[in-house]
């Protein structure tokens, strides 16, 4: 996997075939367009048209779906966007509706079945009705006897009892310490019947929505063809004209140099290939494997690497992987988020990123469930020493020392990849020495730390270790600056220009220090699992029957928190050590990414 190469491409046409060599570019689909005016249309016209773009959302949301109706002819997109977006409304209107009617019925139902009686038959007396804690009850029932005025609990549970007051008028709020409760006019009874009309049509209009989804790909190609629409016109916009001819520019990758001089051949047009200059800045074009590829396309969510540099996609495939199980550290966890990404295959499948992201997540849980085996966890439950699994428990999460060691050499080794990755990209450079110089100070400063500790020999403490700090800050500070020396004055600045870059230690030993997170966040997750097996196992020896019930309950809720935990640990501090720490030592230019011009309907 790596950056395709480019070259620029200029066409020369007639004016009068303009329109047919745009569409011809547009279906040939390999063209990144660099406008050559001023007076391009305004790109919202990119946008999707709003209502039908929002009817194939909400049609594509559906559970389930019923055949494609393929047939163009068959269907007016105007009259199904309309029955679509009526469809919504309605579902959403009757949703709030059952969702209000749930709410009160809750409200009601402590209440019981309950009929208000004309004034005439209550001599112009009211009911008033209050919640009141069950700690209020003695106060309130002084109050009301002091104030003459009859009352009755008709409902209590654990916490409130449900109190009518009958009065001609409402009393005063300080009378009471609790607001008055407003159940309203309509029965128990009523309510429920209205929640169920309100379920039995809410299925109906669900149904509808079903039957609506034979439309789904008839309006995907109606927005589609309003998207080629849109992206023509700024096309045709974004062209130099001149009196009877018109130039197209853009970028094509070297690999498509055949297909677009065939289609230059056939509609006679002038064509000239060149290879970009120093002053061209071109898009970044990345050929993904679909068995690595999710590595750049988990990257590419954050940041696209420059045309001139490299692409880590493959690194970053590998690392975040590495990264994602040491955070997990738990074989069982790894393969239950295996197995979840297994659920959603068919859905992940519908887009080749999603089906490169599939194959990434199958990593990381093959990686995370090696590693877990290696630290021996299962659900936080270690292997007995006697068993096979006992014997493949080879790593100690609780030897800190250990971990914390690992965790150093795991940075520094991914760092030192991403120094000499920059320093192959500008080989031809004098500058590539500096990065080769800082590769040498933090494999040099990894070694002093393990020759002090006696992993190493201490020959790498005291001599291997400080003469490379020495040749690496030479090096860095040597040839970071790239400024030409042609007087006293700039060789100064250039000189301090390499006392700054020296000065940069600081950074690269926090970012170093930056991939202890590994080991901290691998120690914590294991740590709460072991906490929760332990909380289930107390509350199982405390009681033999409803023991079994809490134990089961903290183990459940206890690990699914607890998975939840280290998923989100693993994949935003797995892929900030690629994005922040690795990015910042392995591209040193962010670029953007070639879009094609090319037509999005079949």
């Amino acid at each position: 996997m790596a950056i395709k190469r480019l070259n620029k491409l200029t066409l020369y046409g007639p004016e009068a075939e303009k329109t047919k060599v745009l569409k011809g570019l547009q279906a040939l689909g390999c063209m990144h367009l660099i406008p050559l005016s001023d007076n391009t249309v305004d790109q919202s016209l990119r946008m999707q048209p709003a209502q039908a773009s929002e009817a194939l959302a909400w049609l594509e949301r559906s559970p389930r779906t019923r055949r494609q109706l393929k047939d163009k002819k068959q269907a007016c997109i105007d009259q199904i966007v309309a029955e679509v977006l009526d469809n919504k409304a309605s579902v959403r209107e009757l949703s709030d509706a059952r969702d209000k009617l749930t709410e009160r019925i809750r409200e009601v139902r402590p209440w019981g079945e309950f009929c208000f009686p004309t004034l005439s038959d209550l001599g112009g007396q009211r009911f008033w009705f209050y919640v009141v804690p069950l700690g209020e009850m003695e106060t309130l029932c002084e109050v009301l006897k002091q104030h003459d005025l009859p009352w009755e609990e008709i409902h209590r549970d654990s916490r409130e009892a449900y109190v009518i007051v009958i009065a001609s008028d409402e009393p005063a709020e300080d009378l009471l310490s609790v607001p008055r409760s407003h159940i309203g006019m309509v029965p128990l009874s009523r309510l429920e019947m209205e929640l169920e009309e309100s379920e039995q049509l809410l299925e109906e209009l669900l149904a509808e929505r079903e039957a609506l989804t034979r439309w789904s790909y008839l309006l995907g190609q109606a927005v589609a063809a309003r998207q080629d629409k849109a992206a023509l016109e700024e096309a045709t916009s974004g062209t130099q004209d001149e009196e009877t001819f018109f130039l197209v520019q853009g970028w094509v990758a070297v690999s498509e140099k055949k297909a677009v001089a065939a289609f230059c051949l056939e509609n006679n047009l002038a064509a000239l290939f060149e290879e970009p200059s120093e002053q061209d800045n071109p898009p970044t074009l990345l050929e993904k494997s679909d068995s690595v590829g999710g590595g750049a396309d988990a990257l590419g969510f954050f940041q696209t690497p420059n045309y001139r540099t490299w692409d880590p996609g493959n690194l970053v495939f590998y690392s975040f992987s590495l990264f994602f199980a040491m955070i997990m550290s738990d074989a069982m966890y790894s393969l239950l988020f295996g197995g979840i990404v297994f659920l959603f295959r068919k859905t992940l499948k519908k887009t080749e990123a999603g089906s490169r992201l599939m194959n990434l997540a199958y990593f990381m849980s093959a990686a995370g469930v090696v590693w877990g085996v290696l630290v021996g966890s299962y659900f936080g439950v270690a292997p007995g020493s006697g068993g096979l699994l006992g014997h493949m428990a080879l790593i100690d999460l609780n030897d800190y020392n250990a971990m914390m060691k690992l965790s150093v050499f795991v940075g520094v080794t991914h760092l030192i990849i991403a120094n000499i990755m920059t320093a192959v990209v500008n080989r031809r450079s004098s500058y590539a020495l500096a990065p080769i110089g800082w590769a040498i100070i933090m494999g040099s400063g990894l070694s002093i730390w393990l020759g002090m500790t006696h992993t190493l020999s201490a020959v790498f403490a005291n001599k291997v270790g400080p003469a490379g700090l020495i040749v690496g800050a030479l090096l860095v500070f040597l040839f970071t600056s790239t400024r030409p020396v042609r007087s006293i004055g700039s060789l100064c600045l250039r000189g301090l220009d390499g006392l700054k870059a020296v000065y940069n230690i600081t950074s690269a030993f926090g970012d170093v220090l930056s991939y202890m997170r590994l080991f901290a966040l691998g120690l914590s997750g294991a740590s709460l699992a072991i906490t929760f097996n332990t909380l289930a196992v107390d509350a199982l020896d405390s009681s033999p029957v409803i023991g079994v019930l809490f134990s089961g309950l903290i183990l459940l809720l206890g690990h699914a928190l607890n998975f939840a935990l280290c998923i989100m640990s693993g994949v935003v501090h797995g892929m900030r050590l690629n994005v922040i720490e690795f990015v910042n030592w392995g591209l040193s230019d962010e670029g953007y990414p070639f879009k094609s011009f090319r037509k999005q309907e079949d």
